[in-house]
């Protein structure tokens, strides 16, 4: 159980005084770590001697332990803070600075056996489902729409709806299907867990991701690597979406009928768009 799991926990079972702070510390856990016993007292609308049997509640010697404990289990949310803290040193770089390192760095680390391995198992699989919650949404939505053309089928499961819904397009899923799932800091646990599920049902879990230490990489048959760091923003996904396009990109190569598929798409979608009148 994590720390800010246990606060709530406890907050559950105590006397109606540490109620009222532990459910203001659960809530607000960043100020809570920056807040002194008497701030939080004021701001929990409780008396410090309630902070104070809080902790110990909780299963702290002091408030100054739970403080630290919380505080180390929220080092990467309170990251994006410190880089907006020591944003102003960069007012000199290029605004592109950040994403164009972190498409040098995927460029120079892609595993291209391990990208064309993903591209084949992406076009021989009976359904690719694609799955990413936070802002990794938008990403699996955008590899579902691309490689919808060109495999036997695409479904991006996390359109809506939350971890129940997604539980619901997933019932289908099992050998012989794919499941890209898509995770980088800070990592969504349904992600994680809904990944591992699918691989238990036969699947084959790619797992988009920046890094091999990403809780998402144990639960996938194949990881693929793309750098996520910003200094300034909590994390970029310049590389995400360029790895995904070079995968989209293998996926249409292999595909024999991929002229033919694209042929017959402009075809559909020409009367759709505007066109440029002739001069």
């Amino acid at each position: 159980m994590s720390v800010l799991q246990g606060l709530r926990h406890s907050a559950q079972s105590g006397s109606p005084a540490i109620r009222k702070v532990g459910e203001w510390m659960a809530l607000h856990p960043l100020k809570a770590i920056s807040l002194s016993a008497d701030e939080i007292a004021v701001q929990a609308h409780a008396s410090q001697s309630a902070v104070n049997r809080f902790a110990t509640h909780a299963g702290f010697s002091s408030m100054a332990e739970l403080r630290a404990a919380l505080m180390a289990e929220l080092q990467d949310v309170q990251e994006p803070i410190a880089k907006l803290q020591r944003s102003g040193d960069l007012s000199s770089e290029h605004p592109f600075a950040d994403a164009q390192s972190g498409l040098l760095q995927a460029a120079h680390g892609l595993d291209i056996q391990a990208l064309e391995r993903c591209a084949s198992t992406l076009l021989k699989a009976r359904h690719v489902y694609t799955l990413g919650l936070g802002m990794s949404h938008f990403a699996a939505g955008f590899a579902a729409s691309a490689l919808l053309p060109y495999v036997q089928g695409a479904t991006h499961v996390s359109e809506g709806g939350g971890a129940e819904q997604i539980a619901r397009r997933m019932m289908h899923l099992g050998q012989g299907d794919v499941l890209m799932a898509i995770a980088v800091p800070r990592y969504s646990m349904d992600t994680v867990t809904l990944a591992g599920a699918a691989r238990s049902r036969g699947a084959f879990v790619v797992a988009v991701t920046d890094k091999m230490a990403s809780p998402l990489a144990p639960v996938a048959d194949l990881v693929m690597l793309a750098p996520a760091e910003h200094r300034v923003m909590s994390h970029s996904y310049v590389s995400i979406v360029a790895l995904i396009e070079a995968v989209t990109a293998s996926v249409m190569r292999l595909n024999s009928k991929a002229a033919s598929i694209t042929t017959d798409m402009y075809d559909a979608v020409l009367p759709h768009l505007l066109q440029m009148r002739r001069r």
